[in-house]
C-alpha cells in the first residue's frame, strides 16, 4: 500500500541509471536488509520525481510513508516531516505512542519510539520512510533519521530522503549530518545533476506531445541548462509546433527563478543586475571596475557582496570567475533592467574589455566585445569587433561562434559600409565557415546571396560550382530533390573551361542527379566527369566523379567495382575535407557491398561515422551516417543497437537530414515495439521539416506512413500512403520491398472489418484484384542485388501473396505464412518473421484450416522473436492465440533449456543460443523452431564467427552457462 499524497513534478525522464539504483536499494530492503537513500540536487532537478517513480512501482505489500519538511524561516515546527510522513500510516499497523512525547514530551525518547514502532511495522511488510527537503528539517528530525539509518540492518526498513544541496552553507546542521550519515554501511548517496540535451528533448516531447523542432531544444536547453522543473515552466503552454521560445519569460518561472534572489541584501541585489548583463564568468577585479563606471555600486563592498550571493546558490565563484549558478537568473535580473540602463552597461563592459584586450590575449574577447557593443547600440564598433572575433585566425577554437560573428557583421554591413566587395567577401568567409560547422542553413543562405550579386557569365566557374553547392544544400535541408535545372546550368557554365575541376565536378553530379531522377545520360556524363577530374588531378572534383561512378556501377551489377570506385572517392573527399563528399562515397560503398536492409551496411555505416568524427567531420555528417546505421540495425532486429545510434543521430543538432532520417528510424522502432503515439509524432517531425516528402525517394516516407496508419486502424490511408509511394514514377524509394505487401494488408484488414461488421467485402476484394494486376510482383531496387538481397526480395514476395490471399480468405493460407516466416527467417528480417508466424498460427487455430498440429510450435516461434525484440503487438497477439488454444506459451521446450544471451547475436541467434545451451541437437532445434536443419547450421555457423568460439560447447560456456551434451 503506498500511503501520502502525490505531489506532482516534472516528468521523469533521463533517470533511467538513478531509478535503477534506488528500486535496487527498495529491493535489497524487501529482501530484508536495511538501506538508507539520500537524494540530493538543485532545485527542480526532478529529486521529488525520481522518488515518486520508484514508489509507484512499490508492490502491493509495502507500505510508503511520505512526509516533507517546509521552510518556515524562524518558526519550528518540531518533527514535522515526520509527523506528516506517520498520519499517513495505514490503519492496520501498530499505533502510533509517542504523539505526546513529538508534541513537548521527553524529546529523548522519540528516536527510540520511532525505531521501535518502524522495527514493529517492518516485521510483516516492507516500509518505506520518506522525507522530502531534507534541508528544511530541525535538528529533533536529523536525530532521529540518524538514529533509524544506524540501526539493525536484518529489518525491512528503507529510508529515503531528498535535499537541495545548492541551499546548504558551510555552517548549516546539515552538513555535519551528511558528513556521519555517509559513514554507515547501509546508506547510498545519489546525487542527482541536471538531465542532458537528449534528456531535455524527451521532456519537451513529453509535454508539447510531439517531438519538439532542435531549434526550440537549443533555445530550451540553453535557457534551463537542464533543469527539468524550469523545462516545464518554460515550454508548458507552448504550441506543439513551436520552433522556438517567446520572448520573455511568464510569471510562475520568474517567481521560482528569483525565490532565493529576494533574499539578499539591496547591495547585492545591485550586484547581481550589474552582473546579469557581463555575458561571461567575470573576475572580481573586472566586476569592481565595471561598478565603479556603474556608479550605482560602492566597488569595495563588491566581494562581500559575492560571497552573499554565493550563499544563497545564486552565484558561484570559481578560481577563474563568478558565473551564474544558473544561466535563467541572469536572464530574469536583466529583463529586470530598463533598456537604456542595459545599454549603458553594456557600453561599460565593452569599454573594460576593449582595455583589457590590448595586453589581454584571451581569443574570446573579441566576441565578448562585439556582443556587448552590439547591444549598447554602437555599431560600427559592434562591427569591427565581430569581424575580429570572425577572423578564422583566431585561435578560440570555436567554429560555431565565428560564424555567429560574421552573421552579425552581415546584419550589420550595410549600416556602416555599403562597399560590395566587403560584403561579397564577408559572404564567402561566412560560407566556408558554415562548411566547417555543417550549418546548412547558413552556408546555403550564404550561398544565395553569392549567387544573387554575381554575373554568372563573366564568373562561370565560381558560378558553377556554387550552383552544385546549392543543389546539395537544398536537398540537405529538405527544400528540394536533385533538381535538374541547377546541375544542367552548372554544366553549361562550366564547358567554358572543360579542363577544369568545376566542370568534372558540375559532370559527376549532373550525373548522379540524372540517375536519381531515371533519366538518361547519367553513365555517360560518370565517364567524362571521372575522366576530366583525373586529368584536373583535383581531389573534391575526383572524390564526386569516383563516387558518381560507382552509382553507375552498382546500377550495372558490378559490385566489385562500385566498391572500389567508392572507397577511392571517400579517400578523397577527406583529402579535399568535402564531408558531404565523404558522407555520399560512403553510402555507395555500402549499397556496393549488401543491401541496406542487412547488418554489414550496419556495420559499414558505424565505420564511416566512427572515421569521419576520428577526421573532424561536423556532427550533421555524423549524424546522418547514424541515422542510415540505425535504420540497418533496425531492420534485422537490432534493436538496442538501433537506440544507440539514434542517440547519436537525433541529439544535439543533426541537421535537416540526419533529423529526417533518424525521425522515420525512431517512428518505425516506436511502431514496432508497440508504441504508436510516439511513432505518429516522429513521423509529425519529419514531415514538418521534409515538406516535400514524395520527392526523396531516399527516405522511406512512403512505408512508414504506411505503417502508422495501419498501426492506428486508419486501413483506408495505409492502403493509399504504400500505394502512392509504389506508383510514385522514377526509380522506387527505400523501403519499396515493403509497399505492396503494406498495401494488401491494409486491404486485407479493411476485408476483415467488413466481415466482422456484418457487411461483405466484395469491394476490397475487387481492389485486391486490381492490385494484383497492376503490380504481378513486388517492387525491389534496381541494380546489382547480392545473395541476402534476393532472399529478401523472395520473402516479400511471399508476403505479398500471403496477405492478397487473406483478403480473400484463401483456403489453406496457414501454409503460405510459414513460407513467407521460413523466407524471411532465411533473409534475416525478424520483425516480418514474427508477423508471419502470428498470421501463420492464425490461420490454422482461428480458421479451422489444415496444420493445426504446427501451429504450437509456430506460436512459440514467434513469442520467443516478438519478446526477444520487444515486439509488444505481436508478442500480445500471439500470447491471446495462446490463450484461446490453450498452447503454453513458452517458446523454448520444456525440459532442459535455460536462458541465455550475448551480445552482438540477432534475436533469431540468441534463441537459438539458449537451444545450443540446453545441448539441444540441430534435428531438435529445427523442429522446435519449425525451421531446417540446414539453416539452424548457418545460424550456428554465423554465431561461431560472430563470438570466435570453437565450436557449441565454447559457444555455451561464452554465454556463462554449462553447455549440456547433446543427446543427454
Amino acid at each position: 500500500m503506498v500511503a501520502g499524497k502525490n505531489t506532482g513534478g516534472p516528468s521523469l525522464v533521463g533517470r533511467d541509471q538513478e531509478l535503477a539504483a534506488l528500486t535496487d536499494m527498495m529491493d535489497a530492503v524487501r529482501s530484508g536488509t536495511a538501506q538508507t537513500a539520500v537524494v540530493s540536487g538543485d532545485a527542480g532537478v526532478g529529486k521529488t520525481a525520481l522518488v515518486q517513480a520508484a514508489c509507484a512501482a512499490a508492490g502491493p505489500g509495502d507500505v510508503i510513508l511520505r512526509g516533507a519538511a517546509l521552510p518556515l524561516g524562524d518558526v519550528t515546527v518540531p518533527y514535522l516531516g515526520l509527523r506528516s510522513a506517520l498520519r499517513s500510516a495505514p490503519s492496520y499497523t501498530p499505533a502510533v505512542p509517542f504523539s505526546a512525547a513529538m508534541d513537548g514530551g521527553y524529546a529523548g525518547n522519540v528516536p527510540l519510539l520511532v525505531d521501535d514502532w518502524l522495527t514493529s511495522a517492518s516485521a510483516t511488510t516492507p516500509v518505506f520512510l520518506v522525507i522530502d527537503d531534507l534541508h528544511c528539517v530541525d535538528q529533533d528530525t536529523l536525530d532521529v533519521l540518524m538514529y533509524l539509518a544506524g540501526g539493525p540492518s536484518e529489518r525491512r526498513l528503507g529510508i529515503i530522503c531528498t535535499l537541495r544541496a545548492g541551499e546548504l552553507g558551510e555552517s548549516h546542521p546539515l552538513q555535519t549530518w551528511l558528513a556521519d550519515v555517509r559513514r554507515l554501511s547501509q546508506v547510498r548517496m545519489l546525487d542527482l545533476g541536471p538531465l542532458d540535451r537528449p534528456a531535455t528533448e524527451s521532456q519537451i516531447a513529453g509535454i508539447l506531445g510531439a517531438p519538439p523542432p532542435q531549434s526550440l531544444v537549443t533555445d530550451v536547453f540553453g535557457r534551463t541548462a537542464g533543469n527539468p522543473y524550469f523545462t516545464a515552466l518554460l515550454v508548458g503552454g507552448l504550441p506543439a509546433g513551436a520552433a522556438e521560445l517567446p520572448q520573455g519569460l511568464h510569471g510562475d518561472l520568474r517567481q521560482a527563478v528569483l525565490r532565493s534572489w529576494r533574499g539578499l541584501p539591496q547591495g547585492a541585489r545591485n550586484l547581481t543586475r550589474l552582473l546579469a548583463v557581463a555575458g561571461r564568468a567575470v573576475t572580481e577585479h573586472e566586476l569592481a571596475a565595471v561598478a565603479t563606471c556603474d556608479k550605482l555600486q560602492d566597488s569595495t563592498r563588491v566581494p562581500l557582496f559575492l560571497q552573499a550571493a554565493s550563499a544563497r546558490g545564486i552565484l558561484d565563484l570559481g578560481p577563474n570567475g563568478t558565473y551564474w549558478f544558473h544561466p535563467l537568473i541572469a536572464e530574469v535580473l536583466e529583463l529586470d533592467v530598463s533598456a537604456d540602463e542595459r545599454k549603458i552597461r553594456h557600453a561599460a563592459f565593452a569599454s573594460m574589455y576593449e582595455l583589457q584586450a590590448s595586453t589581454d590575449p584571451d581569443p574570446q574577447l573579441p566576441a565578448v566585445i562585439a556582443d556587448h557593443y552590439y547591444f549598447a547600440g554602437n555599431s560600427p564598433a559592434a562591427y569591427r569587433w565581430a569581424l575580429a572575433a570572425g577572423d578564422p585566425l583566431n585561435a578560440s577554437g570555436s567554429a560555431a561562434e565565428r560564424l555567429r560573428m560574421l552573421q552579425r557583421a552581415a546584419s550589420l554591413h550595410h549600416q556602416v559600409s555599403g562597399e560590395e566587395r566587403a560584403q561579397r567577401e564577408l559572404w564567402d568567409r561566412i560560407r566556408a565557415t558554415a562548411q566547417t560547422t555543417g550549418a546548412f542553413a547558413a552556408e546555403l543562405e550564404a550561398v544565395d546571396a553569392l549567387l544573387a550579386g554575381m554575373d554568372l557569365s563573366a564568373e562561370p566557374l565560381a558560378a558553377a560550382e556554387l550552383l552544385i553547392r546549392r543543389t546539395h544544400l537544398r536537398y540537405s535541408t529538405g527544400q528540394e530533390f536533385y533538381a535538374m535545372d541547377g546541375v544542367t546550368e552548372a554544366v553549361r557554365l562550366s564547358g567554358a573551361a572543360p579542363e577544369s575541376w568545376q566542370h568534372a565536378f558540375a559532370l559527376a553530379e549532373f550525373s548522379y542527379a540524372c540517375q536519381w531522377n531515371g533519366l538518361p545520360g547519367g553513365p555517360a556524363a560518370a565517364a567524362s566527369s571521372l575522366e576530366a577530374a583525373r586529368r584536373a588531378g583535383h581531389p573534391r572534383a575526383l572524390s564526386y566523379a569516383l563516387t558518381a561512378s560507382a552509382m553507375v556501377a552498382v546500377r550495372a551489377d558490378l559490385p566489385d567495382r562500385a566498391a572500389q570506385l567508392a572507397r577511392q572517392g571517400a579517400a578523397e573527399a577527406l583529402k579535399a575535407h568535402d564531408f558531404w563528399g565523404y558522407v555520399h562515397a560512403i553510402s555507395w560503398l555500402g549499397n556496393a557491398q549488401e543491401a541496406w536492409t542487412s547488418a554489414l551496411y550496419a556495420d559499414l555505416m558505424h565505420a564511416g561515422r566512427l572515421e569521419l568524427a576520428a577526421c573532424g567531420g561536423p556532427h550533421t555528417y555524423v549524424a546522418k551516417l547514424a541515422a542510415d546505421e540505425a535504420a540497418s540495425h533496425l531492420v534485422v532486429g537490432n534493436w538496442r543497437a538501433t537506440q544507440e545510434a539514434l542517440r547519436i543521430a537525433i541529439s544535439l543538432d543533426p541537421g535537416p537530414m540526419g533529423d529526417v532520417s533518424g525521425r522515420l528510424t525512431a517512428a518505425r522502432l516506436a511502431l514496432l515495439q508497440g508504441r504508436g503515439a510516439e511513432a505518429a509524432a516522429h513521423l509529425a517531425r519529419a514531415e514538418e521539416i521534409n515538406t516535400d516528402s514524395g520527392a526523396f525517394v531516399n527516405l522511406s516516407f512512403a512505408a512508414v506512413r504506411a505503417q502508422v496508419e495501419s498501426a492506428v486502424g486508419h486501413f483506408r490511408m495505409s492502403y493509399e500512403s504504400a500505394l502512392a509511394g509504389a506508383m510514385r514514377p522514377g526509380p522506387p524509394p527505400t523501403m519499396c520491398e515493403w509497399l505492396l505487401p503494406l498495401a494488401a494488408r491494409a486491404l486485407a484488414d479493411l476485408a476483415q472489418q467488413a466481415r466482422d461488421t456484418g457487411f461483405p467485402p466484395d469491394g476490397f476484394v475487387a481492389e485486391a484484384r486490381q492490385l494484383k494486376e497492376r503490380f504481378p510482383s513486388g517492387l525491389f531496387e534496381s541494380g546489382s542485388h547480392t545473395d541476402l538481397y534476393r532472399r529478401q526480395t523472395t520473402a516479400f514476395s511471399l508476403l505479398y501473396e500471403a496477405e492478397l490471399g487473406r483478403v480473400r480468405r484463401v483456403p489453406g493460407i496457414g501454409g503460405s505464412w510459414v513460407l513467407a516466416a521460413d523466407a524471411f527467417n532465411a533473409g534475416n528480417l525478424p520483425w516480418e518473421e514474427a508477423y508471419c508466424c502470428r498470421r501463420a498460427v492464425e490461420a490454422m487455430l482461428l480458421q479451422g484450416q489444415s496444420g493445426r498440429h504446427r501451429a504450437p510450435a509456430l506460436l512459440r516461434r514467434g513469442l520467443a522473436l516478438a519478446r526477444e525484440l520487444r515486439s509488444a503487438p505481436e508478442q500480445e497477439a500471439l500470447e491471446r492465440l495462446a490463450v484461446h488454444a490453450h498452447i503454453a506459451a513458452d517458446p523454448l521446450p520444456a525440459v532442459g533449456v535455460k536462458r541465455a544471451h550475448l551480445p552482438g547475436l540477432t534475436p533469431r541467434e540468441q534463441v537459438i543460443l539458449e537451444f545450443v545451451v540446453a545441448g539441444k541437437t540441430y534435428s531438435e532445434i529445427a523442429s522446435a523452431l519449425v525451421i531446417s536443419e540446414k539453416t539452424v547450421s548457418s545460424h550456428i555457423s554465423n554465431m561461431l564467427r560472430k563470438t570466435g568460439a570453437g565450436n557449441r560447447v565454447d559457444l555455451a560456456r561464452l554465454a556463462g552457462l554449462d553447455a549440456v551434451t547433446p543427446g543427454n
